[in-house]
């Protein structure tokens, strides 16, 4: 009978290890794709505030009439979009692994070195070198443009100028204080309704 009782408290002891590790690999489950749905709901207001060329509530700072001349037609400058290109390449990546590490922004895998150089570049902001042959563009640039347009004066840089500064536009540091508590917020609701088994 002695027997019996051990293997019996033995049986429920493997029973129970089962289940624990069962529900274990659950909860892993669900947090993971609580996860990774907040991920995807960050990314896409990413993409769309770097689009509107602000983030969590900061303006970028606007393009210079050299920035926007730069690369554009032979009369008109480019809209007064800072970075909105930079939206392409916004991802979010979540590690499969406990524990969970979630990151939005121009990281992961798929996302280019080339991508997170630039981003990383424009955040921080940069000096360049005015060469002869830039300064020589603008230049062209301007004796094309009408007497009428405002950027004109612009184009004509002096030769004492040596620099060409652009300033740091911060993206995902106001952009993750703006979203943080409600990210967690939703991480955790995300979690609670689908270990009830509702979808998310």
């Amino acid at each position: 009978m002695r027997i019996n009782m051990l293997q019996a408290t033995a049986k429920g002891f493997a029973n129970l290890e089962r289940a624990l590790k069962t529900e274990s690999i659950r909860q892993e489950k669900a947090m993971n794709t609580s996860v990774k749905v907040e991920g995807f709901r960050l990314m896409r207001l990413l993409k769309k505030q770097v689009r509107e060329g602000v983030t969590g509530g900061r303006k970028f700072h606007p393009l210079t009439f050299l920035s926007r001349s730069w690369g554009g037609t032979s009369k008109r400058l480019r809209p007064n979009k800072p970075l909105r290109r930079l939206a392409i390449a916004v991802r979010y990546f979540v590690k499969d692994q406990h524990p969970f590490d979630m990151r939005i922004g121009w990281t992961g895998p798929k996302t280019s070195k080339s991508w997170k150089r630039i981003a990383a570049k424009q955040q921080q902001g940069f000096t360049a070198r005015m060469s002869q042959s830039r300064r020589e563009y603008f230049m062209g640039m301007g004796a094309r443009m009408g007497k009428r347009s405002v950027a004109r004066k612009y184009m004509f840089i002096r030769k004492s100028t040596k620099r060409f500064k652009t300033p740091a536009r911060p993206i995902l540091d106001p952009f993750w204080q703006a979203e943080e508590h409600r990210a967690w917020r939703n991480i955790q609701r995300n979690f609670r309704l689908k270990m009830k088994g509702q979808r998310i």
